[in-house]
């Protein structure tokens, strides 16, 4: 039976390379300044081969774009994002689609230690030693400022029968976040809902379903996961760890319009990006490259119902799609019961984890934290924003069936439409809003109107002590009409830049030898901060490290 690739991290053989800043004037006079290198020349000294600009992969730009985003010009990400380069393990591999990453050998040894178990084999090539080793010699570079793996993620599943739901209307998701009172006020005002609202939707692709918006709304979209196919149809491939249809399911409770299904946004129109076969394996290079086409397109909105390690690529994408008016929402993530009490990784995960993305988490029908004993739950904590219902909520099936979806993955559509409803009926009022501030609008009112339900005590935040939070419900369930009687607000304090950082080290216990050269401290925190997500942040002890770090690291740490 064809599966998808074994849990753990999975190296395709590229590296992401950023480069430091230029500075020509200070250079010029220097009489006696190096001039700076090529990429080419940088790529030789670290042993690895060139590739090229990261952005050079993105697809040829076509305005799709709506009034509110036509003071942003439609142009290849420059700046900080022009400064990342791609180079390759020399006969190692390396990829820019799913299908030359399996024929090419891009799956590494290293596998991802799975809390109460053991690594599982995975199928032979790069190693963590040669990708590791290739990041040191990169980071001794003095042009390069940071180094990453290109890697795909594969997140553990376990293959528990699922309860039959609860029989429920369906359509008490879009009751309980009070979608019906929002529809009547947009009604009044003369709106109809999302209208002139590009949003960006990052999953599986989507496949011919009877709910799916009309083509005058639904873009054909791309695929970065399979690059060579012409758009971001899902080829509903089956198997272990597949997920046929998510795509189309998550797409459909955003935007559809049909009389037997509706989503959120019912006027708004998508952008599909199609960025893995499966929401259980997540691409480094894909799921960067969507969040910069949505951005290069116009979208206002990005839906993203997946993720995975802490990558500065990533970071720098959100702080792109940010700055240029990008409401980002994301799925904190999903986990499973193992034997025991134990259970896969709990913590919410990038890019839900960044401060400029809404993480959003689970409630239940019966106002309770998302997490069972028995089945997949969902995860939360303090990085937590908003809520939204889940799981028993009706699912768009290809070809025409419908099911009872679960996970935050269907919770993100929710509150990612709600962004396109408040951005549609505020337009006029946020014309002269700069793009930081019109999301910063925006997520105002979707976390000041969201409602402070359930049993958990809701606490002060001690950043804005006017807003009240939990670590499972973040401030609260999504209520949509109260959201948009939230008026637009000039000049709110913008989110601090995303970055990845090692305070979750510190945090956890773990710290680094003492060693002569910055540039080797920087590489081993790069490789022991993914380390640490891979094996499990909220229990990562030393012991657990070992089975996925390098022989190098290992050796520094005196691990076992």
């Amino acid at each position: 039976m064809k599966a998808v690739m074994p849990p753990g991290v999975h190296y395709t053989g590229e590296i992401h390379v950023k480069l430091r800043e230029t500075a020509p004037v200070a250079r010029l006079a220097m009489a006696h300044a190096p001039r700076r290198r090529t990429l080419t020349a940088i790529a030789r000294s670290a042993g690895v081969r060139a590739v090229g600009s990261l952005v050079d992969a993105l697809p040829a730009p076509a305005y799709h774009g709506t009034k509110l985003s036509m003071d942003m010009p439609l142009v290849q990400p420059g700046g900080e994002l022009a400064r990342w380069h791609t180079v390759q393990l020399p006969g190692g591999g390396g990829s820019k689609s799913k299908g030359s990453r399996s024929q090419q050998g891009g799956s590494p040894r290293v596998a991802m230690a799975m809390r109460g178990g053991e690594a599982p084999a995975a199928p032979s090539g790069p190693s963590a030693n040669d990708v590791w080793g290739a990041v040191h010699a990169l980071m001794e570079q003095p042009e390069v400022e940071y180094a990453e793996p290109d890697a795909v993620m594969v997140h553990p599943t376990v293959d528990l029968p699922e309860s039959p739901g609860k029989n429920l209307p369906k359509d008490w998701h879009l009751r309980a976040i009070r979608v019906p009172q929002a529809l009547r006020l947009l009604e009044k005002a003369g709106r109809r809902p999302g209208e002139g609202i590009l949003i960006g939707h990052l999953d599986t692709g989507w496949a011919a379903h009877p709910a799916l918006p009309g083509p005058d709304r639904l873009l054909p979209g791309v695929d970065l996961w399979d690059m060579h196919r012409l758009d971001a149809r899902d080829p509903l491939e089956t198997g272990l760890g597949f997920s046929p249809g998510h795509g189309t399911a998550t797409l459909c409770l955003l935007a559809a319009n049909h009389e037997d299904y509706r989503g959120v946004a019912t006027y708004a129109s998508v952008l599909p990006v199609r960025i893995s076969s499966s929401v259980v394996q997540v691409a480094t290079r894909s799921l960067a490259l969507g969040i910069l086409h949505c951005v290069s397109q116009g979208a206002q909105v990005i839906s993203i119902s997946m993720g995975g390690l802490p990558s500065r690529l990533w970071a720098d994408a959100v702080n792109h799609a940010y700055e240029r008016g990008v409401v980002l929402c994301a799925a904190a993530g999903n986990h499973f019961p193992l034997r025991g009490s134990l259970r896969t990784p709990t913590s919410v995960v990038y890019p839900a984890r960044f401060h400029r993305v809404l993480a959003v988490s689970g409630i239940t029908h019966g106002l309770k934290r998302y997490r069972f004993n028995d089945r997949m739950s969902g995860n939360d904590g303090p990085e937590v924003d908003l809520c939204a219902p889940t799981p028993d909520v009706q699912w768009a099936s290809p070809p025409k069936g419908y099911k009872l979806g679960r996970g935050t993955s269907t919770a993100t559509p929710q509150v990612a439409g709600a962004a396109a409803l408040w951005l549609s009926y505020h337009r006029q009022a946020l014309e002269d809003f700069s793009p930081v501030e019109r999301v910063e609008a925006c997520r105002r009112a979707l976390l000041l109107g969201a409602d402070d339900v359930g049993p958990y005590p809701y606490h002060p935040r001690p950043d804005e002590p006017s807003r009240t939070y939990n670590e499972y419900f973040g401030d609260g369930r999504l209520n949509v009409e109260a959201a948009l009687r939230i008026k637009p607000v000039r000049g709110l304090q913008p989110q601090p830049r995303d970055d990845v950082s090692w305070a979750l080290l510190k945090m956890l216990g773990i710290g680094l030898p003492a060693a002569p050269a910055g540039s080797q401290v920087d590489a081993d925190q790069i490789e022991l901060l993914w380390a640490t997500h891979t094996a499990g942040v909220q229990q990562a002890v030393q012991a657990s490290i070992a089975p996925v770090v390098s022989e190098r690291l290992r050796a520094r740490l005196e691990l076992p």
